[in-house]
């Protein structure tokens, strides 16, 4: 049950008799193992799902694949943990094959299969798994068990951004700015950079600041490149600090500290036209 559900029913309790009360349903393995969970009790919570899991409850089957694998209310259990993922995605829980598509990706608790990975991360994504789409889409761009298509790169990498997924509007900012399978869009590229900087992704406001520093879609503005750069370093991004540092020595950056915890030396609206 979820913390929204909870707080509605007690609402509704506040008008109910002490008979009505009585009579209401107890609640099954699974609902009471998810109430454990979200109050943080995992070690009830995985004794009490495991009992659905037995019973063929596939959301049951996965939270407790889950549980086994990062090691939540117990210890860590790969061998266990793919069983129950194994036997929630074959009962058709997208979230267990977005989890089944990735684990064959990474090859650690199970042989490395490409092939495999992608036919769970496709059955997860056509399932609406934002997480999945993306991996799905990054297969497509390198290959790895489909053949590769910066077509289906593209309609994964959108469907996973229509859903919020900074990664995937990343990457489909990347496409619009490079014109890959996409007519090239300085414009959407930068809306796409601009919603993930806003999100306090250091990637989107890198990119951002290379836009500006080499005026793709509208005129070079350096100071504001370099404020780019600064926020982006200090939220320890790599190419930006390696970039600022070149820019400083070259007299086009002003030096200032990148060690500071203060990420609002630019624009606070993240704002590159």
């Amino acid at each position: 049950m979820t913390k929204l559900n909870i707080w509605l029913t007690a609402l509704l309790l506040l008008n109910l008799s002490a008979a009505a009360w009585a009579e209401s349903p107890p609640k099954t393995p699974f609902e009471q193992g998810i109430e454990f969970y979200n109050n943080e009790h995992y070690s009830e919570a995985y004794k009490t799902l495991l009992e659905s899991a037995s019973k063929q409850n596939d959301q049951a089957q996965f939270l407790i694949g889950h549980m086994a694998l990062f090691g939540i209310g117990t210890e860590k259990q790969p061998k266990e943990a793919l069983k129950w993922l194994t036997l929630s995605a074959s009962a058709g829980n997208p979230n267990a094959q977005s989890y089944m598509g990735t684990l064959y990706l990474q090859g650690d608790i199970v042989k490395k299969n490409e092939k495999e990975a992608a036919k769970w991360l496709l059955l997860a994504a056509e399932n609406g798994v934002a997480e999945a789409q993306n991996n799905l889409a990054h297969l497509f761009i390198t290959g790895q068990g489909v053949e590769p298509s910066a077509e289906q790169a593209f309609k994964w990498f959108e469907k996973a951004a229509e859903q919020g997924l900074l990664d995937a509007k990343l990457s489909l900012g990347l496409m619009y700015e490079q014109g890959l399978y996409v007519k090239q869009n300085y414009q959407k590229a930068a809306q796409l950079y601009q919603t993930a900087a806003e999100k306090g992704a250091p990637q989107g406001m890198h990119n951002i600041g290379m836009m500006l520093l080499y005026g793709h879609g509208f005129e070079k503005n350096t100071e504001k490149a370099c404020n780019f750069f600064t926020t982006a370093a200090k939220l320890g991004f790599q190419d930006s600090i390696d970039n600022l540092n070149l820019l400083i020595d070259q007299g086009v950056c002003q030096a200032m500290s990148i060690n500071s915890h203060n990420t609002h030396s630019m624009d606070n609206d993240f704002t590159p036209f």
